[in-house]
């Protein structure tokens, strides 16, 4: 059974690599190598402090797994319900889906990033070494296991609008402090250069992403009882966590409780208002909708708030700045998103036009309004004109481009996404690989805002702030041009990727 899944999933993601889905593979496989570089090059060139930052490192790599399919997770291949028509107990499923699981890209990745392990372990002596062989497959067994135990479990939990959007809190907070907790770490009187503070490293060794650590160090002293402990407590973790997925198994997934509002009938007088209509109340609908325009908020809000720790201001005015270029990355899958009743606008030819103008106004209506209001609150708490003259020049043409290039990439770069009536309650889960959207969306913005970066630059604040609103109102409306050309050219092409999910 083991074998016969791991092959199987293998043959899903080597017949599903084509177009888009091996763009975002490809690009996400890329970015995860340089990564897992990075982390190898940062330990063997570190001195004092090498221990403590591996462990700091692979506790990045952990929050990253276990977050990551939270915040829109690619199509797993294996399925639950795949196996559920089998005579087989749910441990036994539980154990050939962790098996399933292990077969990606993202495995593979993380065992490349683990073996800095390996590295660090070669300085301590060779009983240290042979401690981190164990100890780098046991790592990746575990991510894999929690993460997929994560997303199982709440999928049980997520499926009221108010419980998806309190739940991308914490998602976003901890994947934030993945990219600033540099700043708490200043703040507490760490070194770059040398060993974190005592308390913090202490910690870092006692949580389950530093036993590795702490066993390969263990093992350099001579301690072989502390050693194996921290290995078996490794191993016992994978074994609780599969014994909490095949109890998770036994529940059956709950449909997505959705109270809609009640509304007088009403008959917009134009296509492009109709839409609109349909997309606001589908944002204050959709739990994926929800829950992904959360994320882009609390990310912005803490990545602005976490410099506060070390006395600087400066970020504050770009808050929404920030949260727009997230949320226009998290909805770029507008058109995925709506999976086989994407027939109905096909079925009306000559509204391709209404469909994306109504869907690009719906967004500055729902992410225009706060991205404003955080740039304001932020400019006044920073109470200088330094930072606020960016924000000011970088609003206008983030907010404009953004609006062009989700719509351009819904259409151009479709992702597989589970069709709306067949949704759990998970909407990291049910949100496909949203990240590589993200990734393509966030260099194009920085390109737009180029012009508008230089002026700045060389004194002209305020003609940057004109550039800022001409090219951003020129992209809206030239991207959206291209998109919705797309969408009556290669409808049915469309159609039949995001039919597939």
């Amino acid at each position: 059974m083991v074998g016969v899944l791991m092959h199987t999933k293998y043959l899903v993601l080597r017949h599903s690599f084509s177009g888009a889905k091996a763009a975002t593979t490809v690009y996400g496989l890329i970015a995860g190598l340089l990564a897992a570089g990075a982390t190898i090059w940062f330990v063997v060139r570190a001195g004092a402090g090498a221990g403590d930052l591996l462990a700091l490192t692979l506790a990045s790599w952990v929050v990253g797994w276990v977050l990551a399919p939270m915040m829109g997770s690619g199509d797993p291949g294996v399925r639950k319900e795949h196996l559920d028509r089998l005579p087989i107990t749910h441990r036994r499923k539980a154990v050939a889906l962790f098996a399933a699981a292990l077969v990606g890209v993202g495995p593979a990745v993380m065992l490349v990033a683990a073996t800095s392990l390996l590295g660090y372990a070669t300085r301590l002596g060779a009983g240290a070494a042979a401690v981190a062989v164990p100890a780098v497959l046991l790592l990746v067994l575990l991510v894999v296991a929690v993460s997929n135990v994560v997303v199982v479990g709440v999928g049980s939990l997520l499926n009221t609008r108010r419980a998806a959007a309190l739940m991308a809190v914490p998602w976003g907070v901890l994947i934030c402090l993945t990219a600033q907790g540099w700043t708490l770490i200043a703040a507490f009187g760490g070194d770059a250069g040398g060993p974190l503070p005592a308390g913090f490293a202490h910690g870092l060794r006692v949580a389950p992403s530093g036993w590795p650590v702490a066993a390969v160090e263990a093992a350099g002293r001579g301690q072989w009882g502390a050693a194996l402990a921290a290995l078996a407590g490794m191993a016992a973790i994978v074994a609780l966590a599969v014994l909490v997925w095949a109890r998770l198994l036994r529940r059956p997934q709950p449909a997505p409780v959705i109270t809609p509002g009640t509304s007088q009938a009403w008959a917009p007088p134009t296509a492009i208002r109709a839409v609109l209509g349909k997309e606001l109340r589908t944002w204050g609908r959709d739990l994926v909708r929800i829950h992904f325009l959360t994320f882009a908020l609390v990310y912005a809000v803490t990545y602005a708030l976490l410099p506060l720790a070390i006395g600087s201001t400066d970020y504050l005015p770009m808050t929404g700045v920030f949260g727009l270029a997230l949320a226009a990355g998290c909805s770029a899958h507008l058109h995925s998103s709506d999976g086989t009743a994407l027939w109905h606008t096909l079925l009306a030819p000559g509204n391709e036009r209404a469909d994306v103008r109504g869907r690009q106004v719906a967004w500055l209506v729902v992410v225009g309004p706060p991205a404003v209001v955080l740039t304001a609150l932020g400019a006044i708490a920073h109470g200088e004109m330094t930072m606020v003259r960016w924000a000011m020049a970088l609003l206008p043409v983030t907010l404009g481009a953004g609006v062009g290039v989700m719509l351009l990439i819904s259409v151009y770069v479709p992702i597989r996404m589970t069709d709306p009536h067949r949704r759990g309650s998970n909407p990291g889960q049910d949100g496909g690989s949203l990240a590589g959207l993200v990734w393509l969306v966030l260099p194009v913005l920085a390109v737009a805002a180029a012009p508008a970066i230089v002026l700045v630059a060389v004194g002209l604040p305020w003609v940057g702030v004109a550039a800022s609103f001409a090219i951003g109102g020129l992209l809206a409306w030239g991207l959206g041009r291209l998109a919705y050309r797309r969408l009556g050219t290669h409808g049915p092409e469309l159609l039949a990727k995001v039919g597939k999910a």
